[in-house]
């Protein structure tokens, strides 16, 4: 099978970059899959081609917040003539235009419209999103083109996958779609790294936005200086691409326990979750199911969550975390409190979400997928 990858791509960082290679490194390894050609973003100013592996090409083809080079892709992929087209997308995926997001979302619909075989993992939804706090306006236009451009995408294409189980009966409800596939996130399964009992570090994870809830740990933080002294915050990751320089305004904050370390490659991911005690998401909305807490369960570290439908689905499917009303600053601190006054607690819900992270690894995800190729195409 040939399979054409619509995706952010790394270098490049966020709008589902992380999530697209590690799916696509265990396609490759999958039997029936002969070649994976990714159409991705185009990395700082130059168009770059080159073979991740003898299965793997990679094509730079279109910008972000560029509608025209983004309709730009369906000739790319007439011209590569794969078996299978596969988008990989949220509601955001192509930038912060909402014309430009648009458009890149309807091309799932119209490949299918050109006779092509076309499968769309959806990562999330506008109309299940808080959108105000993404800093998109909830107005009537924006409303109704997430409505018509999910419409068309549930309608056309030839099968479209959600990593988060209750969107499927949300769909179904909300658009009368059935049809929809489940496949989980996936997650990458790393040794279990054990917690030094005398250190106290607590990890903040990710492309920051508004939506994260940044100024709320660091409220919860200072409260928590107030009542032990042996704790640091951690910060880690960059500012969201459609957010730049975000974070930058929080750096200026004086506080010599709060560490932020900015983006870390993949190479530096065990090191950095190997030191933190504790991974706080203390998101106001998501977008999607989290692919930290995912990591976080790779490495077998307990977790502190706001309790968003999202993150409920993944503790009830199996992982494991102190669940906290989003934006409660005080809940927030009391989790982390208990938390780290309760070593043995927290080693057991690390190596809870150890094995849950085993059971949703990258591997059967792949073969999921591949599964869906083949039926696809009569196989």
């Amino acid at each position: 099978m040939r399979v054409c990858f619509v995706s952010s791509y790394p270098p490049n960082r966020a709008r589902l970059s992380e999530y697209a290679q590690s799916l696509v490194r265990e396609l490759a390894n999958r039997r029936r899959i002969d070649e994976v050609h990714i159409l991705a973003d185009v990395v700082g100013d130059s168009k770059n081609r080159a073979w991740e592996s003898s299965k793997v090409e990679v094509l730079r083809v279109w910008r972000a917040d560029h509608p025209f080079s983004i309709l730009g892709i369906i000739p790319c992929i007439l011209k590569l003539r794969p078996d299978v087209v596969h988008f990989n997308v949220h509601f955001q995926s192509y930038g912060r235009s909402r014309i430009t997001n648009f458009v890149g979302l309807l091309l799932a619909p119209i490949c299918r419209l050109l006779g092509l075989r076309v499968v769309a993992t959806v990562h999330n939804f506008g109309d299940m999103v808080d959108l105000e706090k993404v800093h998109v306006k909830p107005s009537f236009l924006n409303r109704l083109g997430i409505f018509v451009v999910t419409k068309l995408m549930l309608s056309l294409t030839s099968k479209v996958v959600v990593t988060v189980r209750a969107y499927v009966d949300y769909l179904g409800r909300r658009y009368g779609h059935v049809g929809v596939i489940h496949i989980p996130h996936g997650t990458s399964v790393n040794n279990y790294l054990s917690i030094d009992p005398h250190e106290r570090v607590i990890l903040m994870f990710g492309h920051m936005g508004p939506h994260k809830g940044l100024p709320i740990v660091l409220k919860a933080f200072k409260g928590l200086l107030k009542e032990r002294e042996d704790v640091k915050l951690v910060v880690a990751g960059s500012s969201h691409p459609n957010f730049p320089g975000y974070l930058e305004k929080y750096k200026g904050l004086a506080n010599p326990k709060v560490d932020y370390l900015g983006y870390v490659p993949e190479e530096d991911l065990a090191r950095i979750f190997g030191m933190a005690d504790l991974i706080v998401l203390p998101y106001l909305t998501t977008t999607g199911t989290s692919g930290v807490f995912h990591l976080a369960c790779g490495f077998g570290k307990p977790v502190v969550a706001s309790d968003l439908p999202e993150i409920r689905e993944m503790v009830a499917e199996g992982a494991s975390a102190f669940l906290v009303p989003p934006g409660d600053i005080e809940a927030l601190k009391g989790s982390i409190l208990t938390a780290l006054d309760n070593p043995s607690l927290l080693i057991g819900m690390g190596r809870r979400n150890l094995a849950y992270a085993t059971r949703e690894s990258w591997e059967r995800v792949a073969e999921a997928y591949e599964a869906v190729y083949a039926r696809l195409l009569g196989l």
